[in-house]
């Protein structure tokens, strides 16, 4: 019996090839049931142009989106092992300009969407658009793995939990907790914690309490920044703890702000090594 829903949304046969497989590896080990969604994107030519006296406004080009979506789906059902009866895809013709809103609105009936990572060595706007839009709209958990895919193991040896006490990280960690009851060992990792937070002088105390109480073997990792970001620290005690994956809140600053100065989201996303559990 299926328990839930894992899904892919699909732009490019290549690059989304390590999130399926990812996710035919999860939704394996969880029973849950896996849809990916082909994206066909309807561009918009940007102008207008003249043909003799009369102007011309071209259109929305719906047939090559919906052919666009058709190969992507011949493509990737090459993909899927023929007994899988749990994994169905869909084809999908999305407005260029509406992706966040389309495909947040595909994205909300499942419970966690399996992503490729959005920045790489080129432009991946689709990737960056169709993560935002399952953060922003859809309103539930991506786990973005790096080119290739990434298996996260039924029962992970060591999983990490970036922690800073804010509402995104709060919800990523209650979002991961089927993932994180699984594992041998939860990392909760601290960077430069304040001496207090709250009525607790422990920094991550109550969070190792919550994980605890929900069936989690956890520890606490409290790292001085030795490095000039964050997401550098982050990422080096990830690689010398052999962390099988990071779990961490999204965007708690803007997006803008993240564009134009960078962020712990951003920088994460842009170098990842292993899966980041994401969530808002």
């Amino acid at each position: 019996m299926s328990h839930g829903t894992v899904a892919v949304m699909a732009t490019d046969a290549a690059l989304d090839r390590g999130a399926i497989a990812t996710a035919l590896s999860l939704t394996e080990t969880e029973g849950a049931h896996l849809d990916i969604h082909c994206l066909g994107i309807e561009s918009t030519p940007p102008d207008a142009f003249l043909a003799g006296p009369a102007l011309m406004l071209t259109q929305p080009d719906r047939e090559a989106a919906i052919a666009r979506a058709e190969e992507l789906e011949h493509e990737l059902r090459r993909l899927v092992p023929s007994h899988r009866g749990n994994v169905q895809l869909h084809r999908q013709r999305i407005t260029e300009g509406m992706v966040g809103r389309q495909v947040g609105e595909l994205a909300r009936f499942a419970d966690r969407v399996v992503a490729t990572a959005p920045y790489g060595p080129e432009a991946r706007p689709l990737q960056v658009a169709v993560l935002e839009a399952a953060l922003f709209a859809g309103g539930l958990p991506v786990i973005v793995v790096p080119d290739g895919g990434a298996e996260i193991a039924p029962r992970a040896h060591r999983l990490m939990v970036a922690w800073d006490g804010s509402r995104e990280a709060m919800v990523a960690a209650r979002a991961a907790l089927p993932i994180l009851r699984r594992a041998r060992l939860v990392d909760v990792v601290i960077v430069d914690p304040e001496v207090q937070v709250g009525d607790r002088s422990d920094p991550g105390g109550d969070i190792a309490l919550f994980l605890a109480r929900n069936g989690v073997t956890v520890e606490v990792s409290v790292l001085a920044r030795s490095r000039f970001r964050n997401s550098e620290v982050l990422r080096r005690h990830a690689m010398d703890t052999g962390a099988e994956a990071v779990v961490m809140g999204a965007y708690g600053h803007s997006r803008l702000r993240e564009q134009l100065f960078g962020g712990t989201t951003r920088e994460m996303l842009t170098d990842a090594h292993v899966p980041l559990i994401l969530a808002r």
